[in-house]
């Protein structure tokens, strides 16, 4: 029986919540410390999941001998900071999506994990999205027959709905220095570029953008709603679109954030459409397949947002334990960063962007 890998929370909020339950539902790990510039929450955290030590300054965090690994859910402008000193402190490290702001800071941080010894994933849970892996089992499958076209759409509803979000998180989120970009197309938007390259065989080669940016007042700026769309590298023709809608007057079903994301994906021979994920907008099958002319519905696919937390979380655990890699890595996330860069600068500039003037080569 493999020793309990003993994990290190850097950062408590609200995400906190569902970061949590694979290392809480793992055999063979346990969250050993915290970590929060906040008291009363690192103290909260603590109790709720049994961590031992609470802890208030990272570099005093790392430096207990004690933590084998580190989740990492602060905001973006301190992830190259906070990750750094974790490998270098020779821990594991699991970072929270978006890996940084630019890929000057990503590529400092390999440079960094490369040096360590230790794994560095980023965790981009929507891959872990059970509906969205049962999609790509299929396309791996040939359900559709060859993928030709990915289209996302994002409806964003009430601000006031859904969780309830505390004010600093929201406003390091509406700072665009602070976040990278803006909270709805590079924050969130980084899963949606991620689903963009998940079910294709080929990367993105040309983006093309418009955002608008709401003015909320105090300061704050929402990126919505935008349009993006994208052409893949190949010969074969293929493209892909995500569309944002700010129905800001909308009551949005939500466990979690009061927005939700539909997935639509062409094949030469059919359609899968992804129906759900972190909302529940319609009741419908969670995942719907058209081939030969019959409509496939599968129904008895875990659709909570929050099981795919629930997974990466396992998955890290026993990725360390076995030795291996898991989902993402910096070399993959490094595409994923560069296309949600380059919709930004196509958006700024009024043109397309080739992804190469992003990432180089």
């Amino acid at each position: 029986m493999a020793e309990p890998l003993r994990i290190g929370f850097v950062g408590c909020g609200r995400i906190a919540d569902l970061q949590c339950l694979g290392y809480l539902d793992h055999p063979d790990a346990v969250i050993h410390a915290v970590c929060d510039t906040d008291p009363a929450l690192a103290k909260q955290r603590a109790e709720q999941w049994g961590a031992q030590q609470i802890y208030h300054d990272v570099e005093e965090f790392v430096e207990d001998s004690d933590i084998d690994a580190v989740e990492i859910l602060t905001p973006h402008h301190l992830h190259e900071a906070h990750a750094t000193a974790a490998l270098q402190a020779g821990k594991h490290v699991s970072l929270q999506k978006p890996p940084t702001r630019t890929l000057e800071e990503l590529d400092r941080l390999i440079e960094v994990a490369e040096g360590s010894g230790r794994m560095l994933r980023v965790f981009e849970n929507f891959s872990y999205y059970p509906p969205h892996q049962k999609a790509r089992e299929l396309i791996d499958a040939g359900a559709i027959g060859e993928p030709l076209s990915v289209r996302l759409k994002t409806a964003a509803g009430r601000l006031t709905d859904g969780w309830e979000i505390a004010p600093r998180t929201q406003a390091w989120r509406m700072d665009t220095d602070a976040c990278g970009g803006g909270a709805t197309t590079f924050d969130h938007g980084y899963h949606c570029f991620n689903m963009g390259r998940f079910f294709m065989p080929v990367e993105v080669e040309r983006v093309h953008a418009f955002i608008h940016w709401i003015e909320l007042g105090d300061g704050q700026r929402l990126d919505a709603p935008a349009l993006i769309s994208w052409k893949y590298a190949g010969s074969v023709p293929r493209y892909g679109s995500w569309e944002v809608i700010a129905s800001l007057g909308m009551q949005v079903r939500s466990d979690y954030y009061a927005s939700d994301d539909r997935l639509e994906i062409h094949g030469s021979e059919g359609i899968i459409w992804v129906n759900r994920c972190t909302g529940k907008l319609l009741d419908e099958p969670p995942l719907v397949l058209y081939r030969d002319g019959e409509t496939r519905a599968f129904h008895d696919i875990p659709a909570d947002w929050g099981e795919s937390f629930r997974l990466g979380g396992l998955d890290f655990v026993d990725a360390i334990h076995e030795g291996r890699t898991c989902a993402q890595q910096p070399g993959d996330a490094r595409h994923t960063l560069a296309f949600a860069l380059a919709a930004a600068r196509s958006a700024a500039e009024g043109r397309e962007v080739a992804i190469s003037e992003i990432a180089g080569g």
